[in-house]
């Protein structure tokens, strides 16, 4: 990818977090990153091209923090390093976070697309089903284990990076919350 498309993709978390996913425009992209108006248009085509390529990226940045988490010995500590890398990705990058599953905002048949989405689950995938090889939660299905630890960190990051949570939890940090509450849900699923 290059300096100028990587620019323009930076400029999409500006707008994002001035004007929301709808005020993104291919022309208010291109300014806000300080090039031409036509730049996105040049670079993505059509708003779909421009958020198809801002969230694979977004998909292929979570992808290596949970890649990176799973190579942990311990599988265990491989699921909580994966629940981290989740917040801190979310934390760090709240805009990309915020429109991730959207896919009504891009071209759903792009294959890198769909690469990148693929990885952090498969990644994850691989997390629990070493987990459950070492005797963890041996009676439920990996599916089941995907949705249960997945539903339950996404959902507890979206509610604290959107707001709803953060507030109730002042003066706690996500990170070690989440990790909290984590370890009773994997604790539950080994009974």
């Amino acid at each position: 990818m290059s300096e100028t498309s990587e620019r323009l993709l930076d400029a999409v978390d500006e707008v994002i977090t001035e004007h929301g996913p709808s005020g993104v425009t291919l022309r208010r992209v291109g300014t806000q990153a300080g090039l031409s108006h036509t730049a996105a248009a040049h670079y993505y085509q059509n708003k779909p091209g421009l958020f198809t390529a801002y969230i694979t990226r977004a998909y292929n940045t979570m992808a290596d923090g949970i890649e990176a988490a799973s190579e942990l010995e311990d599988p265990r500590e491989a699921m909580l390093a994966a629940a981290d890398a989740y917040a801190r990705f979310a934390e760090a990058q709240p805009a990309q976070f915020s429109v991730m599953s959207r896919l009504e905002l891009v071209n759903v048949d792009t294959p890198e697309l769909w690469q990148a989405r693929e990885r952090g689950y498969f990644a994850l995938a691989a997390i629990l089903e070493r987990g459950q090889a070492a005797s963890w939660a041996p009676s439920y299905e990996v599916l089941d284990l995907i949705a249960i630890t997945w539903g339950m960190v996404h959902g507890i990051v979206d509610l604290w990076v959107g707001g709803p949570l953060a507030a109730p939890f002042d003066g706690h940090q996500l990170q070690p919350t989440l990790r909290r509450l984590l370890i009773s849900v994997l604790d539950d699923l080994d009974h």
